[in-house]
């Protein structure tokens, strides 16, 4: 007698169910995924203990009659493809017909269903249909999950803490919340309101819903598109930069997905704005013929394909360097409170005043060691919306106050200075200004295996800025002569920094590797807090801020220059 034997259908549910489902937040994902494509309006998820006690999905849909119902439960049973064209270009969320057998398999789930004309419910645990019967609830369809993995122990223990699958619930709300903001969403866990969204179709509304007011109020809306792909969505200002990536939403064709290569492009648009290893917060929703994605990758349906990938890449990479370029102007200053001064309070008490309080105008000698010596001042025009400043003076060593006739505006000496060294270095390197300096202990630094066999071509880009490199050992390179803007002291570091970039970025580009490391180089080069400035130091800065391309910004994100209308301080002052 043969070894080999077809397995039933209990156990290859059970099998799809390790890939469908891993955790509660993929029930979660499964069971939204199929209240949208039953065209619900509003959709209400309830957990219990992080959903490991119990999830309910309930949602104004389509809803089933008592066959479909039934159907639903049978393993590759769908409504939502018939032929194998469909299934390469699917225009359903969901469409494998495994996710409900699959769930049913390890946990206890009562579905109930109207289709407005009848209602229906089916119990169903661990993979045996308990019972059927008719019930009674408005159109739509609810499906409640309980005792997820009870009988099967070690996928139970895989699990983590509470708090942590609550966690990871919430997130894929949110994110299916923005993605789809034409429907309303409530999650529920523990009987405490966690969120909730009107279904508006309102992409401000719905991101202050989900992730606060603060955060709506640095995003603005972005529109792209080409003959292939549209995309839209928002960018929030480059000062809200994560850790990692995980702030970058990607949706295509209204699916929540997971594509590092389109999160890598939002990251270059945003390298002239943020530090180096920080990550913007954006969200694009990409609209594409289906035939261009293949979301059959995985039964969990969060990787995807694409054709012509790098058509879009550039695309976004344009398309939202331009939009953050253009649309980044001065910084409103927005204070949470000013509040007058009571009667009773002594003005003139020392706790009122800092110690050792120094003058507006300082008699100290202008210290020379932030300018650029090499690279002449530009002959450049002004930016064109720089406003036209009067100097009034500094405070605390920090910042520049100047205004016109409308304004009051602070500028962070250090990081307006960043922005000037910063642009200035660019425009050394994009003239190839031959200045070049030979070391005269030339430096040698470590070089990994993995970037040796690439070393022909990044010593080929590091010439390009001015650096010679060469092999000098197995396991180490020699570095004879750097740039001049590179200050001395700083070379290593700098050379480290450049390396370790390649090391973790197989495919980053040479502009935004080179233009990530010179802007720390323009921070190690620029004026310090606590250094006095005489009204020409102040002057000047001003002056060669107001010709850089991008005046608003220091190269890692932070704005150069807040501002106070004049109008609020008469307000403030009752005026």
């Amino acid at each position: 007698m043969g070894k080999i034997k077809r397995l039933d259908d209990h156990l290859t549910n059970m099998i799809a169910a390790g890939e469908v489902v891993e955790r509660p937040m993929g029930v979660v994902k499964e069971l939204i995924e199929n209240a949208l494509d039953a065209s619900a309006s509003s959709i209400e998820i309830r957990i219990n203990q992080g959903g490991i006690e119990s999830i309910e999905v309930s949602d104004d849909g389509e809803g089933m009659d008592e066959s479909d119902l039934s159907m639903a439960f049978e393993r590759h049973a769908t409504s939502k493809i018939s032929t194998a064209k469909e299934l390469f270009a699917p225009k359903t969320l969901g469409f494998r017909g495994e996710a409900l057998p699959s769930i049913a398999s390890v946990a206890k789930v009562t579905a109930t269903s109207s289709n407005g004309l009848s209602t229906n419910q089916i119990i169903i645990e661990y993979g045996t249909v308990l019972q059927k019967r008719s019930y009674d609830r408005p159109q739509g369809t609810s499906i409640l999950v309980e005792g997820l993995f009870r009988r099967t122990p070690a996928r139970l223990k895989h699990l983590k803490t509470v708090s942590y699958e609550s966690a990871l619930i919430t997130d894929l709300v949110e994110k299916m919340a923005l993605c789809r903001k034409d429907v309303a969403f409530k999650l529920i866990a523990d009987e405490q309101v966690l969120l909730r969204t009107t279904g508006r179709n309102d992409w401000l509304e719905t991101l202050a819903m989900t992730y606060g007011n603060r955060l709506a109020r640095l995003a603005h809306p972005f529109t792209c598109a080409d003959h292939d792909f549209k995309v839209e969505g928002l960018w929030l200002d480059p000062q809200e930069n994560k850790s990692n990536n995980k702030a970058i939403l990607i949706f295509l064709n209204q699916r929540v997905i997971r594509f590092y290569p389109i999160q890598k492009a939002v990251t270059e648009a945003y390298q002239n704005y943020i530090p180096p290893h920080r990550y913007p917060m954006v969200i694009l929703n990409i609209t594409a013929d289906a035939s261009l994605a293949d979301v059959n990758v995985h039964p969990s349906k969060w990787e995807v394909k694409l054709s012509k990938e790098q058509q879009l890449y550039y695309l976004i990479v344009d398309s939202l360097s331009k939009a953050i370029h253009d649309s980044l102007n001065v910084k409103d200053f927005e204070p949470k409170s000013i509040e007058p001064l009571s009667t009773q309070q002594q003005l003139f008490e020392p706790s009122h005043y800092p110690q050792a309080q120094s003058p507006i105008y300082p008699e100290v000698k202008t210290n020379p060691q932030w300018d650029i010596q090499e690279t002449p001042p530009e002959s450049s025009s002004k930016h064109p919306t720089f406003p036209v400043l009067d100097l009034i003076g500094q405070i605390h060593g920090r910042y520049i106050i100047a205004s016109d006739p409308l304004t009051l505006y602070f500028i962070d000496q250090h990081a307006a200075k960043e922005r000037i060294n910063y642009e200035k270095i660019l425009k050394q390197i994009d003239k190839k200004i031959s200045t070049q300096q030979t070391l005269l202990m030339p430096l040698v630094v470590a070089l990994k295996p993995s970037l040796k066999v690439r070393f022909e071509s990044i010593r080929t880009e590091l010439q390009k800025i001015g650096i010679d490199i060469e092999l000098f050992s197995e396991s180490e390179v020699i570095i004879r002569s750097t740039p001049l803007w590179l200050k001395e002291g700083t070379q290593e570091a700098f050379l480290n920094d450049l390396l370790e970039r390649y090391e973790d970025e197989r495919n980053i580009s040479t502009e935004s590797l080179r233009k990530a490391a010179l802007a720390t180089t323009a921070c190690h080069k620029s004026v310090r807090f606590n250094q006095q400035l005489t009204p020409e130091d102040m002057k000047q800065i001003l002056e060669e801020l107001s010709h850089c391309d991008q005046p608003y910004h220091c190269p890692h994100g932070r704005p150069t220059l807040i501002k106070i209308a004049t109008k609020d301080l008469w307000r403030d002052f009752e005026r």
